[in-house]
């Protein structure tokens, strides 16, 4: 072959490598071909290097002035997707997908027009992109190889995930018009890739989310749909798997399980002084470093979790049955092969339920929650529990029900067995190890109050602790209803819920302008409220609730009744006076210190239980005292905020008959000094003498659980207005959610576009 010349027709010059100025001398194409065979690559694949980085050094304006050249490479090799020949396909959807990756990147001025235009021109848009779509589910339909239905699924995907605004890329359009949900489950079923199916169903959540608050989505109604238990099955067990993983890459980065006694040392001081020290690296900042990056791309599986979860109640039973075994998950860490989703589990020391991991994956996600990519993220976990915890039919799985009681039609009879989760305790303050089986009930309450530890912040995501707040009152009311008492560290709630309360208190002035802040202000002391109430019918043993009397008393009513007038909220029944002035400055002489561990209860003469408030006062739920209102946002200072009312008789009972209790014994023993031992068992002597009344928000709570606490995924009701505060309604994602989800969606197509070229590159390596 001659060779290329440029230059004078004399000149012996050869053409130059452009980077180096290097003579290169061009080659025959077939000994190019012979060097690739010796060299062990193969001449007939895609250079797909070679491709991308072309169409990446090519700026926006470039691209549309070789619009031509563009369009004739897309329409070709569309066309060619109808190829007799599997290569040729192969080759023309590899191209495309490459092709498609780089021009989505490109930050055009009109994004929709100008992709349409660069690709197809305007005129063949539709028939060009229907074809496409056709044959991507002809091909996902097929029994052609996997090596071709897995191209056509990473194409899918980079068309599906072209604009990170889900909702604004229009070629998704197309997936609306030609229904590929069929396609996609069953290749979903026909794999044994954990990545590939994990691939398959997070497309199939995001194709569901799709302007699904426009238009009828068809993915999600099919999503909804869903009664095939093995499929179903197979979710639950993906889902399970990917969680897993999530987790496993927190652990990667600090192993917690066991620390030694000189980490423990080491932790708690760095807790103490402020000091950031791994006992395993001297370099802290590259552990957060690492941890900033976590989760990885598979926390996309969340949102599909979640709309199964919220729209499919089957789904939710199957998801509540799953377990896999520990060795099966340590296994698929090595060949990223999925185990069989319906195997039974016989060893229940290797067996590990979905929930349990689930739960054990948000105390990590929780617990490092500190950049905008996992604030989303964490939302949608606590959301996608508040989901589970009012849904009657979760509590035989997560606590004991008493078989003396009545049997209702979601108690089935079952008796939820007690497991050991992994909690995350990565980073201070932590709550006690318990290395004990116990029901997932406390693993859940775990799960929330270390939510609540760790994000208490002044930049603080409210929107979420309302949900955490929200999640506590539907376990512990219907552990009410149900008669459960269930084993806790109680006092590490009461810790917890007063120290939010310091918290706003402190800050008040900062939060007090924040949207929903009034809400949190409320719900929390409702919250503290109801335990104050309610709690012996709540806990195993009086000693609990002593400690949350002694909390009561040694840190007082102040702080409830200053939130209540610095954010304006009325206080009904109004409170009586306080007591006089000098003896509530004589409380300083009183040494009560943090509260005292819990003891075994005293004799039973001096141990009794508050008065049980008449029937009639539960009969009935009283009118709300609130105007209509919408979770969307609050008020803005110019407008006029509605009514919150607030119960503080029952707290504000607790702290002055105690404390005049105390205050007596001081003065009939003036020598004597009054520690915290001392002033437990003087509660303790005098519960029994402790009258409380009932409180609107049981008979609210009561009516929610009746309606069957759903809102309008399963059932298609939404329940408003039906307690003393809005913040007690079912859930119900429209309209409250509307904006968050439009919003995560663009996390969501990021980490799914990230995750699926990390697993094409791993599978061509």
């Amino acid at each position: 072959m001659q060779e290329m010349k440029i230059g004078p027709s004399n000149g012996r010059e050869h053409l130059l490598r452009q980077q180096s100025g290097q003579k290169m001398k061009l080659k025959e194409k077939f000994v190019e071909i012979y060097d690739m065979f010796l060299r062990g690559q193969d001449p007939s694949m895609v250079n797909a290097d070679y491709l991308s980085s072309s169409l990446r050094e090519t700026t926006e304006d470039q691209l549309l002035a070789i619009k031509d050249g563009i369009n004739s490479i897309f329409l070709h090799a569309v066309q060619t997707m109808r190829d007799p020949l599997p290569q040729r396909r192969l080759h023309a959807m590899q191209t495309l997908t490459i092709v498609l990756g780089e021009i989505f990147r490109k930050k055009f001025h009109n994004w929709s027009f100008d992709v349409i235009h660069l690709l197809t021109g305007l005129s063949h848009a539709d028939l060009v992109f229907r074809t496409l779509v056709q044959g991507l589910a002809q091909i996902l339909d097929s029994e052609e190889s996997m090596e071709l239905r897995v191209v056509a699924l990473r194409l899918a995907i980079a068309l599906v995930c072209g604009n990170d605004n889900v909702n604004k890329n229009s070629l998704n359009e197309y997936f609306m018009q030609k229904d590929i949900f069929s396609s996609v489950a069953k290749f979903f079923m026909i794999v044994d890739s954990a990545d590939l199916a994990f691939e398959a169903l997070a497309l199939m959540g995001l194709l569901a989310n799709y302007n699904k608050y426009e238009t009828q989505n068809p993915y999600l109604a099919q999503l909804s749909a869903l009664n095939d238990e093995t499929i179903l099955q197979k979710m639950a067990l993906v889902i399970t798997v990917s969680c897993d993983k999530m987790r496993r890459s927190y652990i990667a980065v600090a192993d917690d399980d066991e620390l030694s006694t000189v980490s423990k040392m080491t932790s708690a001081f760095s807790y103490v002084t402020g000091m950031l020290w791994n006992p395993k690296s001297q370099d802290s900042s590259a552990t957060d470093a690492a941890f900033a990056e976590l989760p990885d791309g598979r926390a996309t599986i969340l949102l599909v979790m979640y709309d199964l979860l919220y729209t499919n109640r089957r789904f939710r039973r199957v998801f509540l049955n799953f377990s896999t075994t520990t060795s099966a998950l340590a296994q698929l860490q090595l060949n990223n092969k999925l185990p069989d989703p319906s195997a039974e589990v016989n060893n229940k020391a290797d067996k590990e339920s979905g929930l349990a991991i689930y739960l054990s994956l948000a105390s990590y996600l929780f617990q490092h929650n500190r950049t905008h990519r996992t604030s989303p993220y964490t939302h949608l976990c606590l959301i996608t529990l508040l989901i589970l915890v009012e849904d009657p039919t979760l509590y035989p799985y997560i606590c004991s029900i008493p078989r003396s009681q009545d049997a209702s039609p979601y108690i089935h009879g079952q008796q939820a067995s007690e497991t050991s989760v992994r909690l995350c305790r990565q980073r201070q303050p932590v709550l006690p190890k318990v290395k004990q089986a116990r029901p997932l009930g406390a693993v859940l309450l775990d799960v929330i109050l270390g939510f609540l530890k760790h994000n208490m912040k002044k930049k603080m995501q409210i929107d979420s602790f309302r949900i955490a707040i929200s999640i506590i009152v539907s376990l512990v009311s219907r552990f009410k209803s149900l008669r459960v008492r269930l084993s806790y560290h109680w006092v590490e709630m009461w810790n917890t819920l007063l120290g939010v309360v310091k918290f706003l208190h402190t800050n008040m002035k900062v939060f007090q302008n924040l949207p929903e802040a009034r809400d949190l202000v409320a719900e929390v002391i409702d919250l503290v409220n109801y335990f104050v109430t309610y709690g012996d019918l709540i806990m195993p043993d009086p000693a609990s609730l002593y400690a949350l009397y002694y909390e009561i008393v040694r840190s007082g009513i102040d702080a409830f009744s200053e939130l209540a007038k610095e954010f304006n909220i009325s206080v009904q029944p109004s409170l009586p006076a306080p007591l006089p002035h000098h003896d509530l400055t004589s409380r300083n002489r009183l040494n009560l210190a943090s509260t005292p561990a819990p003891s075994d209860s005293p004799p039973e003469s001096t141990v009794g239980s508050p008065l049980a408030p008449p029937a009639s006062h539960l009969s009935s739920p009283p009118a709300s005292p609130y105007h209509p209102y919408s979770r969307t946002g609050s008020p803005g200072p110019n407008k006029t905020q509605r009514n919150i009312v607030i119960d503080l008789s029952n707290i504000n009972q607790v702290h002055t008959f105690f404390f005049t209790h105390l205050l007596a014994w001081r003065d009939a023993n003036p020598t004597r000094s009054l520690g915290p031992d001392l002033v437990s068992t003087i509660i303790k002597t005098h519960y029994q003498d402790l009258a409380l009344v009932s409180i609107s928000l049981d008979a609210s709570l009561a009516l929610k659980q009746n309606q069957g606490g759903l809102g309008n995924g399963a059932s298609g009701a939404v329940i408003t207005g039906s307690g003393p505060h809005p913040g007690w309604d079912a859930y119900s994602e429209v309209p409250s959610k509307v904006y968050f989800f439009r919003q995560l969606t663009r996390w969501i197509v990021a980490d799914f576009r990230s995750i699926s070229y990390d697993n094409s590159k791993r599978l061509v390596a």
